[in-house]
């Protein structure tokens, strides 16, 4: 993959606007409560392309140096890498935009789990239960809000403009 500068340019803006969408809302973002907002642009990632899954990547990496569970959050990136990845490569492969819903569901179904039980670990919190706070919270702001903001950004046409996706 070559990486230009407009790919670095959209790298480095996803990255910064989803650290510090989590850093600024922390009060939600860390902890039990574990709502991050952020996780609305995972919906925009087949959009950015690759640029998008390595922006979320280092996104979530800076967002948790500043978690409250200290840097054992850090390793939360391998999941959050491993399903942008699969959110973009989905649609790439189908063009379909109802898989944006599928995948961001799937992406909401690691994390709770891998968040979930890091959080159930640390507090001593219930695991199935945190599992289920987390995935609600994370499926509600990647699919309830990451949808319309991933079909707006489809209506725009920034596809064509990026360059991310092949012309049909």
């Amino acid at each position: 993959m070559k990486i230009g500068t407009k790919k670095i340019a959209l790298i480095t803006m996803y990255a910064a606007v989803y650290a510090a969408l989590v850093v600024g809302l922390g009060f939600m973002s860390y902890g039990p409560l574990n709502i991050r907002l952020a996780d609305a642009m995972v919906a925009a990632v087949p959009i950015l392309g690759m640029a998008g899954v390595l922006g979320h990547t280092l996104g979530v990496f800076i967002a948790n140096i500043f978690s409250t569970a200290g840097l054992i959050d850090l390793l939360n990136t391998i999941p959050s890498f491993a399903m942008a990845f699969v959110v973009y490569y989905t649609y790439k492969k189908t063009r379909n935009d109802y898989t944006v819903i599928a995948t961001c569901t799937a992406y909401s179904a690691v994390l709770g789990v891998t968040v979930g039980w890091m959080l159930s670990y640390l507090y001593t919190l219930p695991l199935l239960e945190i599992i289920f706070y987390v995935f609600l919270g994370n499926f509600v702001s990647s699919v309830f809000i990451g949808w319309p903001l991933f079909k707006g950004l489809k209506k725009l046409g920034l596809e064509r403009w990026l360059g991310t996706m092949e012309q049909r």
